[in-house]
């Protein structure tokens, strides 16, 4: 998504977009932690699924960062290693919180 980007207005809004779409994936996963938790009885696939959780978490986070570093510098000849590595940890985490959310539902089914 972002590699592709070669011109730097566009690039510019597509990093935005990226960076507030982030912060609120790793304040969901946050909620979702807390949600799981909510449950008095805890189980071992309860805990497998907090800590995916926190791990999406924890990789929106990073992208929030790498985006901001990004951002900050738009005409640096490394861009495009930032934006797939932005891309890569993006996606990955947003596949960690899916498949947290299937192990959510099949602990509580």
């Amino acid at each position: 998504m972002l590699k592709n980007a070669r011109d730097p207005d566009l690039l510019l809004q597509l990093l935005l977009s990226l960076l507030s779409t982030s912060g609120t994936m790793a304040g969901i996963s946050l909620a979702l932690v807390g949600i799981a938790n909510y449950r008095i009885v805890s189980t071992r696939m309860s805990s497998i699924a907090d800590d995916i959780f926190l791990f999406a978490s924890l990789g929106f986070v990073i992208v929030c960062y790498m985006t901001f570093f990004a951002i900050r510098h738009l005409h640096s000849p490394r861009l495009a290693r930032w934006t797939a590595v932005i891309d890569i940890t993006f996606l990955a985490s947003l596949t960690l919180l899916i498949v947290a959310g299937f192990v959510t539902v099949y602990t509580f089914v």
